[in-house]
C-alpha cells in the first residue's frame, strides 16, 4: 500500500507541463536586461504621446524585422468621475494662475495644466469622447547583447521621430518580461511609470492589426500589401468569398488608374478571360494591338456601324417577357440622352412610333416574328434611324424629328446604319474618342448594350466589361432609363460569370444624378474597390457612401502614383501596384518588338520572346556551315 506522501515523492519524479515551457536558465543580476537560456531580453515603454495621435503607434513597430514583444493594456475611467475631478483641477490651477508670485516655470505648468484639464472635460461632455489610462510595453530580445542595444537605440529613435517619449525598463526587467507574456498581467511597478491618460480618438492609434494578406489560389497579383510588403493575389470571380466580381477603381489623373487596368485586363487576358472595354479616351489601344484584340470604332472616320435598333437573341433575360417590349425600354433610354429628359406624354408619344417603325418590319409583341425561316432574324431585318426618322410624320413629333437630323443627314449620320461588325475575339475595345465631348455617350451607350448581350451568351465563362469614365452614363448628363440599366448590369451580371468595372476620376458627376442614387448602387454592388489619391472634394463625397476611417481619408489624399488603397470584401489594404518590366511594355508600346509574341497553348497564354543561338540562326538563314548547306 502507497501512502499519500509516497505517491507526490512519485509524481515529482515525472515530467509535467511546466517543464515543457518553463526556462533552464534565468539571470535577473543585471538592472539593463534579462538572461534566460540562449536570449537577452530588454524593453521601453512610452511614456508620453499626444492625445488625439493621427499615426498608428505600432505600424512602424510591426514594420520592422526587430524581434519583439509588445503589449498595449488600457482601463476606462468612470466618466462622471473624471469629469469631477478635472473641474476640482481646473479650480486649483485657475487660483495658481491668479498668485503672480510664483516663477515663470511654476506658471507655465500651471497654465498648460489648466487648459489640457478644460479641453479634456470639453471632449467628454460635448464630443461623447471616453478617457482611458493607457500603457504600452515593449521587450526586445537577441541573442546578442550587442544587436539588442543597436535594436533598442533604434527602436527608440522610430518612436522619438514621431513626437513620442520613451523610458528604459532598467531595474524593471522582470516585471516587463511578464507584462509582455500573454498572461494579461499589467504589474503594478510598470504602472507606475507607463500610466498616461488618453482619449478614445488617440486610443485608435494603438490599434495593432495594420494589415492583410490577401493570397487567394487562383488569384491574380496585384501588387505589394505597403505596410508588410507581402503580396496581393485576388480572384474576384470567387464566389465563395465575394458576393459578385465587381470593381470600382477611382483616382484622380495621373494618380494610376489607368495603369492599374491595363494591367488587369493583361493578367486575365493570359487566363483566357473575355473582356470588353468602352474607351472614351483611347486609352487601351496599344494593349489591345499587343495582346491580338480588336479595335472597333465609331466615328466620323469610322467604317464600323451599330444599329441601335437591333433585337438580338440575347437580348431577353431571365423573368424578363416579351422582346421587343424590353428593347422599347432601352430605347427609350437612348433617346432621352438625344432628346433630353422626357415628359409621361413625349415618353408615350415616342413609345408609339417606336411600335409602329418595327411594325413596318414584321415585328410586334409576338416573339414569333422575331423568327424568319426558324432563325432568329438578322440585323438587316431590322429598322434603323431613318425608319424612325420617316415615321415622324405629324406635328407631336416635330421636335423629335429635328433633333435627329445630325444622326441622317449630318455628322452623326453613322448612328444611321446595319451593324457590321463582329465580336469574336476575347479582348475588344470600344474605341468612341471621335465621337467628341458631346456626343461620347451615344456610342457608349450602343457598344454597352452590343457587349451586354455577348456577355450573356456562355454563362460557363469568365467575362469581364470595363466602363471607363463610367460618371457619363450614371451621371447627371444622362438619364433615369440608362442608368437603370447599368444598374442592372452591377446587379446581375454574376449570374453569367462576369465581372463590372467602374472606372472614373469625376466622383461628384458619379453621384449627381438623382441625389447619388445611382452611383451609390455601382458602389454598393461591387465587391472590390480601389481608391488611388483623390482631391479632399471626392474623399468627402466617399464619406458619405463608405466606411472611410479617418486614418484612411488621410492615406487616399496623399498617395503617390501607382500606390491606392483597396477594400477587398471587408479588408482594407493600403497596396502598391506592381508590374513586371515586360508587361510595362506590353502594356505602352505601340507594338511587339520583332521577336516577341502572345501564345495560347490550349488553355494557357504566355507572352514569350523567341531566342535562338547564333548556330540555329545559321541553320534557319540557310547559310553555309562548314562548307554544306
Amino acid at each position: 500500500m502507497i501512502n499519500k506522501k509516497e505517491k507526490n515523492e512519485i509524481k515529482e519524479g515525472f515530467f509535467d507541463e511546466k517543464d515543457f515551457i518553463s526556462p533552464s536558465y534565468i539571470n535577473l543580476n543585471n538592472p539593463r536586461f534579462l538572461e534566460i537560456d540562449d536570449y537577452f531580453y530588454s524593453g521601453i515603454t512610452i511614456v508620453n504621446y499626444y492625445r488625439e495621435y493621427n499615426d498608428l503607434i505600432l505600424k512602424s513597430l510591426i514594420e520592422t524585422s526587430i524581434n519583439m514583444n509588445i503589449s498595449v493594456f488600457y482601463e476606462k475611467k468612470e466618466t462622471s468621475k473624471v469629469i469631477k475631478e478635472l473641474t476640482y483641477n481646473i479650480g486649483n490651477a485657475g487660483v495658481e494662475l491668479k498668485q503672480s508670485n510664483e516663477s515663470r516655470q511654476d506658471i507655465d505648468i500651471a497654465a498648460f495644466t489648466y487648459n489640457d484639464a478644460k479641453y479634456i472635460r470639453k471632449e467628454l461632455q460635448i464630443n461623447n469622447e471616453d478617457m482611458y489610462f493607457l500603457y504600452i510595453y515593449l521587450t526586445l530580445f537577441s541573442t546578442n547583447k550587442k544587436e539588442l542595444e543597436y535594436n533598442l537605440d533604434k527602436i527608440e529613435g522610430i518612436l522619438q521621430s514621431k513626437g513620442l517619449q520613451t523610458r528604459r525598463t532598467n531595474f524593471r526587467q522582470e516585471q516587463l518580461f511578464i507584462s509582455c507574456l500573454p498572461l494579461m498581467e499589467n504589474k503594478e511597478e510598470l504602472k507606475i511609470i507607463g500610466k498616461r491618460n488618453i482619449l478614445t480618438s488617440g486610443l485608435i492609434s494603438t490599434y495593432p492589426f495594420i494589415s492583410s494578406s490577401i493570397v487567394e489560389e487562383e488569384g491574380i497579383y496585384v501588387g505589394n500589401n505597403m505596410y508588410n510588403n507581402s503580396l496581393i493575389l485576388i480572384d474576384r470571380y470567387n464566389t465563395n468569398k465575394y458576393k459578385n466580381a465587381n470593381m470600382c477603381i477611382f483616382g484622380t489623373s495621373g494618380a494610376g488608374k489607368s495603369f492599374y487596368t491595363k494591367l488587369l485586363i493583361l493578367r486575365n487576358t493570359l487566363l483566357g478571360i473575355e473582356q470588353y472595354v468602352i474607351d472614351p479616351e483611347r486609352e487601351y489601344n496599344n494593349i489591345a494591338q499587343n495582346l491580338g484584340g480588336t479595335i472597333i470604332k465609331i466615328g466620323p472616320t469610322s467604317e464600323n456601324y451599330i444599329n441601335i435598333f437591333d433585337i438580338r437573341k440575347e437580348s431577353i433575360e431571365e423573368n424578363e417577357h416579351g422582346y421587343l417590349a424590353t428593347k422599347i425600354g432601352k430605347l427609350i433610354g437612348f433617346f432621352n440622352l438625344i432628346f433630353g429628359e422626357l415628359n409621361e406624354e413625349e415618353k408615350a408619344i415616342l413609345e408609339e412610333k417606336l411600335i409602329q417603325t418595327y411594325k413596318k418590319k414584321n415585328i410586334t409583341f409576338n416573339d414569333k416574328t422575331l423568327y424568319k425561316k426558324g432563325k432568329f432574324k438578322t440585323t438587316k431585318d431590322m429598322p434603323i434611324l431613318e425608319d424612325l426618322y420617316n415615321n415622324f410624320d405629324d406635328e407631336r413629333t416635330r421636335k423629335f424629328k429635328v433633333k435627329l437630323i445630325p444622326f441622317i443627314k449630318g455628322s452623326l449620320k453613322f448612328f444611321n446604319n446595319y451593324t457590321n461588325i463582329e465580336l469574336n475575339k476575347k479582348l475588344i475595345i470600344a474605341d468612341v474618342y471621335e465621337l467628341g465631348e458631346e456626343n461620347m455617350k451615344y456610342g457608349m451607350y450602343l457598344f454597352t448594350e452590343l457587349f451586354w448581350d455577348k456577355i450573356k451568351i456562355n454563362r460557363k465563362i469568365k467575362k469581364a466589361i470595363y466602363l471607363d469614365e463610367i460618371w457619363r452614363l450614371i451621371g447627371v448628363t444622362s438619364n433615369k432609363e440608362v442608368a437603370k440599366f447599368i444598374y442592372k448590369i452591377f446587379k446581375t451580371i454574376r449570374k453569367y460569370g462576369g465581372s463590372s468595372v467602374a472606372i472614373t476620376q469625376d466622383i461628384s458627376d458619379l453621384f449627381s444624378l438623382e441625389n447619388g442614387t445611382y452611383g451609390k448602387s455601382i458602389l454598393n454592388n461591387s465587391s472590390i474597390k480601389t481608391f488611388f489619391a483623390l482631391e479632399e472634394e471626392n474623399i468627402k463625397i466617399l464619406e458619405e457612401y463608405t466606411n472611410l476611417s479617418e486614418k484612411e481619408k488621410v492615406e487616399i489624399k496623399s498617395l503617390k502614383r501607382g500606390e491606392c488603397l483597396m477594400f477587398v470584401g471587408e479588408d482594407h489594404i493600403l497596396t502598391k501596384i506592381q508590374a513586371s518590366e515586360k508587361e510595362k511594355e506590353i502594356m505602352e508600346i505601340k507594338s511587339l518588338r520583332r521577336g516577341e509574341c502572345l501564345t495560347f497553348v490550349g488553355d494557357e497564354h504566355v507572352l514569350i520572346s523567341i531566342e535562338a543561338s547564333d548556330f540555329e540562326r545559321k541553320i534557319i538563314e540557310r547559310k553555309n556551315i562548314n562548307g554544306n548547306k
